[in-house]
């Protein structure tokens, strides 16, 4: 356990977000600085992290087992202006942990979903990439490795993004709940589709009537892009497929449609009929996602197919006629080394896909591996930092380059996750949704609506707007969820 000591709660989220960054296996208690002095003596053996906030300044101190082990100060009343303040106080904390902990984290004291964002908003005040990298560097420590690739994305991000419109464009994500089975890390909204088989009909048809309301929602509007995930939607039969994506096309102009995604992110969903069923109505990106090639590390995470069902759903994609095939993997997975992901990458290498997703292990709360944890732990490699750098290595080989970019809670090694592709087949659908760049409608259970807000042409505020997760629920409640986005849009400030 961490004792985190503080004398206001106004940065709170960021030295928690730090300390875990660090310690994400520990727990942290809070304790106002005014209690402290209160606390039996076996709660001030472990390790203390204070930060005391002052008008002249704030004064950091590590203390464990009784000792004051480092201090740091930084000036300022940061308690007069937490936006002016914040990274001051972030970059202090990070240091003075380094010194603690001996470690260096790739990110430096970023802790956000987006670290883009940085680099966007430098490029648009007129900075060379040079000078943008620096900024990371000397603002918020973070390596140059990890500068010059939230540089590189940024800049890739700005040129997909030059072409959205956020008037008269919007996207859209419907969301498949069903998957052959329930990975070990997995936390989404999804069940396994043979204990729901009698859940797809009606789950189908409310699909329906929320994509109708959605499409009048947005009458006189361009559907910029269309990505079918969940889940695994290829989990569904060839003729339920067929219907869904036959709805689709009554409901929606889809003969223009820039981007049609669909995910076949489990492999054994696939076959030659459904990819016909696919290709017939215009689907053009296809994801097949086998995580790792290693026969021995599907078993441990849950899944049913082999890496030679993954060549062959593959062949079978390719000779079905689809010319974009998304790859996903995960590095940083139980049991894996750095051996076993050379060889994932290596046969990735020979089958050539258009484009590659590089995700760290996040360890999700309500996940089957957080849950226990403790039979995996020791299963959990260390190097995943250079497991994510021989990806990138080889998305180079294939002549990729990185485009989009994010990071989450609980990720293996303080690291990211990180989308390549070739040049022009970039899925402009995860930019802009990472983005928040054009209102994204999402149908159906789990999915989450994100509406812009906006004042003289620039985006103030994103509303969320959330379906329920669970199948049933969002069957029965179905007109509940359709007039939750009609509220939204309603409540919302376009000027």
């Amino acid at each position: 356990m961490i004792l985190l000591i503080q004398n206001s709660d106004i940065y709170e989220p960021d030295l928690r977000a730090i300390l875990k960054a660090f310690f994400p296996e520990k727990e942290i208690t809070v304790v106002a600085a005014k209690d402290a002095s209160h606390l039996p003596p076996e709660k001030m053996r472990g390790l203390i992290f204070t930060a005391l906030y002052f008008e002249e300044g704030t004064r950091f101190r590590i203390e464990e087992g009784g000792r004051v082990l480092f201090t740091a100060y930084t000036g300022g009343n940061a308690l007069s202006n937490r936006k002016k303040y914040r990274n001051r106080i972030k970059l202090a904390s990070y240091r003075i942990l380094t010194e603690y902990t001996r470690r260096l984290l790739p990110w430096g004291c970023l802790t956000g979903m987006r670290p883009t964002k940085i680099a966007t908003e430098a490029f648009l005040k007129g900075y060379v990439p040079e000078e943008v990298i620096a900024v990371y560097q000397e603002n918020y420590d973070t390596s140059r490795e990890k500068a010059t690739l939230a540089t590189a994305v940024a800049r890739k991000e700005m040129e997909i993004l030059s072409a959205a419109d956020p008037v008269r464009d919007y996207a859209l994500y419907i969301g498949i709940p069903f998957c052959p089975t329930r990975c070990l890390y997995c936390s989404f909204a999804a069940y396994p589709i043979y204990e729901m088989a009698g859940k797809v009909k009606p789950y189908l048809l409310a699909l329906k009537e929320e994509l109708k309301a959605i499409a009048e929602m947005n009458r006189g509007r361009r559907l910029a892009t269309l990505y079918i995930g969940g889940g695994t939607p290829t989990s569904l039969s060839a003729n339920e497929l067929n219907r869904l994506l036959t709805d689709i096309e009554e409901i929606f102009d889809t003969n223009l449609l820039p981007e049609y995604t669909v995910e076949a992110g489990r492999p054994d969903s696939l076959n030659r009929e459904k990819l016909t069923v696919l290709k017939a109505h215009g689907v053009g990106r296809i994801c097949i996602n086998p995580q790792s090639m290693n026969e021995k590390t599907l078993q441990i995470i849950g899944r049913a197919h082999t890496p030679a069902v993954v060549r062959q759903a593959f062949d079978e994609t390719r000779l079905a006629g689809f010319k974009n095939i998304n790859m996903d993997i995960i590095v940083g997975l139980p049991g894996e080394n750095i051996e076993d992901v050379r060889y994932t990458l290596r046969e990735i290498e020979k089958l050539r896909p258009e484009s590659l997703t590089v995700h760290s292990l996040a360890v999700k709360r309500a996940s089957r591996l957080n849950i226990q944890m403790d039979k995996y732990r020791e299963l959990l490699p260390a190097d995943v930092e250079e497991m994510r750098r021989l990806a990138g290595v080889s998305a180079g080989q294939m002549n990729m380059q990185p485009y989009y970019l994010y990071r989450q809670k609980q990720i293996a090694g303080n690291l990211e996750n990180v989308g390549y592709a070739r040049l022009g087949k970039e899925c402009h659908y995860n930019v802009l949704i990472m983005e928040e760049a054009i209102d994204i409608f999402a149908a159906g259970a789990g999915g989450v609506t994100r509406l812009l807000n906006r004042e003289e042409g620039v985006t103030t505020r994103v509303d969320r707007v959330a379906n329920v997760k669970d199948v049933d629920g969002y069957i029965t409640r179905i007109d509940e969820m359709i007039d939750r986005k009609y509220e939204g849009i309603e409540d919302r400030e376009l000027g």
